[in-house]
Formats: C-alpha cells, structure tokens, sequence
C-alpha cells in the first residue's frame, strides 16, 4: 500500500504540461500539418468575409450620400425660406412662406428618404446568389 502512495504522490507533484504547451510540441512533432491546414481554410474563408464586408460597406456609404446630399438640399431651402421670411411684408406672405417650406420638406423627405431605403433593400441578384449557395 505504502509503493501505490509514493506513486501517487509522485505523480502529484510533478509538474503538469499547460495545455497550450502540449499542443505546440504536438504539432512540432507531426511535421506542423495541421497549422498549415489551418492557414489554408482561412485563406479560403478570408476573401469571402471581405466581399460580404465590401459590399455591406459600398450599401451604407451609398445610403450615407444620399442622406447627406438630403440634409445639404434641407439646409439650402431653409436658408432660402429665412430670406423670403425676412423679406415678407404680411401676415399672408408670412403663412406663405410657412406653407412653402412645408410642402417642399414634405415632398423631398418622401422622395429622398425612399431612394435611401432602396439602397438598403435586398437586390434581386444578391438574394439569387444567397440562394444559391
């Protein structure tokens, strides 16, 4: 009984490989197969996860000029409106004026806002694509 503890004990004290370690000198020993294996599925992977990050950026920077190019029109006409605002005579110019900026702000945020939601609608072709694979 005495020979098993001093094994065991033995066994307890001597120090235990990190498990990270282990699996270095693994695949130095089998030739490092397997991180080239590795290198090889990401290399494939790789191009894939860019396309998908390129066109998902080309989406948004195209919604993003167009929200812009929205907001610099907005800041025209309601540089134009103050003018008219401060050049209007009477109560009626005044609601004119109201009304006009009204209308057009209306009218271009519908028209804008829509063509900024095309952008970010799924394509007839990429969802063919999607599924197909």
């Amino acid at each position: 009984m005495n020979a098993n503890t001093t094994e065991d004990e033995k066994r307890e004290r001597r120090p235990r490989p990190e498990p990270g370690l282990t699996q270095l000198t693994g695949a130095a020993a089998d030739g490092a197969g397997e991180p080239a294996a590795a290198a090889s599925r990401i290399q494939s992977i790789f191009p894939e996860w860019q396309k998908s990050i390129e066109s998902t950026r080309h989406l948004y920077a195209a919604a993003l000029k167009d929200g812009l190019s929205l907001a610099a029109s907005s800041l025209h006409e309601q540089a134009s409106f103050l003018r008219n605002l401060a050049d209007s005579k009477t109560p009626s110019e005044l609601l004119k004026c109201h009304l006009d900026l009204a209308e057009k702000f209306w009218s271009k945020s519908f028209s804008e806002g829509s063509k900024i939601l095309d952008h970010l609608k799924p394509s007839p072709s990429s969802a063919v694509r999607q599924g197909t694979h």
